[in-house]
């Protein structure tokens, strides 16, 4: 069995990590690797080259409706989208032909703050300027380059520690919750030949969620376990813990998933990218959590 992703795993994939760990404790042969894009790991993930990975959902979503065997069927972490301007710039309606730094016109990141917008400033309209590179987005909102930009919440809080008393930060999971959730996906041939690894795996991501709430202070102790390179994590594994960024009971109970394809425009349905039979396995074996609603 081998799980990929697109790009070096932050503090989002640590349950991941921890549960490859637990299934090879079991003796499971289960590896890790990283593709060059999300496109790359979609396309062997249909051709069950890889058989997980955990990326947002558009791009697997599109692919299913297309007739790829790709399936949901769990998360990764909830919402970590955040709005962030300098403190003089909270008002978006203060932002019209203003440059706005965004990835790109049609990441997730953009169409998030476009609903944003829509519901906070509807006459608006900024200037758009495309800086494919989050790190760079951010020194250009300190700098002045650009007068917001939504970010991950890791980069949002790295650059207001760097930055102290000069930012604003909107976290978009409090008004449009599930709407920029990261999920997990196999494909159907691994849920047909191989449904016990499937569940498997899902039971040791959703104990090591649970391990971390029960007891966040093995958090840094983890980190340089598994994502040394991160170096202090601390306000950023805070935030995860108090927003309850990963789902302790799989997050599939939620509406996020449906509200997503709805408000993205994703042509196809709930029913034809999900199949939440391994969660429920999952959770029929190990019980629900009180940690998280979902």
């Amino acid at each position: 069995m081998k799980i990929a992703w697109n790009s070096t795993p932050d503090l989002s994939y640590l349950p991941l990590l921890m549960a490859i760990d637990d299934l090879k404790s079991q003796g499971y042969n289960i590896s890790a690797a990283q593709l060059t894009s999300s496109d790359l790991v979609f396309q062997s993930l249909a051709g069950n080259q890889v058989q997980f990975t955990a990326d947002t959902l558009a791009i697997g979503a599109l692919a299913a409706s297309k007739g790829a065997p790709i399936k949901v069927i769990g998360t990764r972490n909830a919402d970590l989208v955040t709005w962030v301007t300098l403190k003089d710039n909270t008002d978006c309606t203060k932002l019209d032909g203003k440059p706005v730094g965004i990835y790109s016109q049609t990441s997730g990141y953009t169409l998030l703050m476009n609903l944003y917008f829509k519901a906070n400033c509807p006459d608006i309209k900024p200037t758009l300027v495309t800086i494919p590179d989050s790190p760079l987005r951010a020194k250009a909102i300190v700098s002045g380059e650009i007068e917001g930009s939504t970010l991950g919440l890791p980069d949002a809080i790295t650059i207001d520690k760097a930055s102290p008393g000069k930012l604003a930060i909107t976290y978009f999971g409090q008004d449009m919750p599930g709407l920029a959730d990261d999920y997990v996906f196999t494909n159907a041939d691994t849920i047909k030949d191989h449904g016990s690894i499937v569940t498997a795996f899902l039971e040791a991501q959703l104990k090591a969620i649970r391990s971390l709430y029960q007891d966040p202070t093995q958090i840094a102790g983890l980190v340089a376990k598994y994502l040394p390179e991160s170096g202090d994590v601390s306000d950023i594994a805070t935030q995860f813990i108090d927003k309850q960024l990963w789902y302790a009971n799989g997050g599939l109970a939620s509406d996020g998933l449906q509200k997503t394809l709805e408000a993205f425009d994703i042509p196809t349905t709930r029913d034809q990218v999900l199949d939440d039979s391994p969660m429920k396995a999952a959770l029929a074996a190990i019980g629900q959590s009180d940690a998280t609603k979902y």
